[in-house]
């Protein structure tokens, strides 16, 4: 009995050879990592956001101790101006005998004097009275706010500055009727450049509401 077989068996096998006459397989493997130019682009990207993201850290503390700078020299500022509308608002008059100047003036207020001194070398507000729980402490000033500049400004109910009052010569300044403030505050140069901040601050004429109108005033 002849057995047949499939014509295809006959045929030879076609497995790959290599040159030394090895089987090769004819599986492709697949690569198992990125390969170094991969790597590299990977590297540089990663590195660029992580630059950016740090930039954008350090700006916005930057700007959060500013904006924390300028507060505390608000606040000084508000400070100052609340106890100089408050002297202000009973002072009966400027002294009599003493020369106002931009920098110092001293008022008569029913409990006593207060006399206040701008100090540009320590700027600094100095308030001084004759009475009270706490007569003598500084103003516009503490570790994270210094005064660079200060003045008095004084008017007479018409608006003009009263030069006669304030000669040394007569010594009876009672033609001031109003007294205005200005001053500029600074962070402290100990303070990183990049978070210093300035705050300026002109106040309204405080009217001498207690004194008596000089004739010609």
């Amino acid at each position: 009995m002849v057995e047949r077989v499939a014509p295809n068996a006959l045929r030879p096998s076609r497995t790959p050879i290599n040159a030394l006459g090895a089987a090769r397989s004819t599986h492709r493997a697949n690569p198992a990592g990125f390969t170094l130019v991969e790597v590299l682009v990977s590297t540089s990207l990663a590195a660029m956001v992580l630059a950016a993201v740090l930039s954008s850290f350090v700006f916005l503390g930057r700007n959060l101790a500013r904006l924390a700078n300028y507060h505390t020299l608000e606040t000084k500022g508000r400070e100052a101006l609340a106890y100089l509308q408050r002297d202000l608002a009973i002072a009966e008059t400027v002294k009599s005998g003493t020369t106002p100047t931009a920098s110092s003036v001293t008022l008569v207020l029913p409990a006593g004097e207060v006399t206040y001194t701008y100090d540009g070398t320590a700027g600094s507000l100095r308030r001084q009275a004759a009475a009270g729980a706490n007569p003598d402490f500084q103003l516009l000033k503490n570790d994270r706010c210094t005064c660079t500049t200060f003045a008095f400004d004084y008017q007479t109910v018409t608006g003009g500055a009263p030069t006669s009052q304030l000669d040394a010569s007569s010594n009876v300044p009672y033609g001031i009727k109003q007294i205005r403030v200005r001053f500029v505050l600074a962070t402290p140069g100990t303070e990183a450049d990049a978070t210093r901040t300035t705050y300026s601050a002109v106040s309204a004429r405080f009217l001498l509401r207690n004194t008596q109108l000089a004739a010609g005033s």
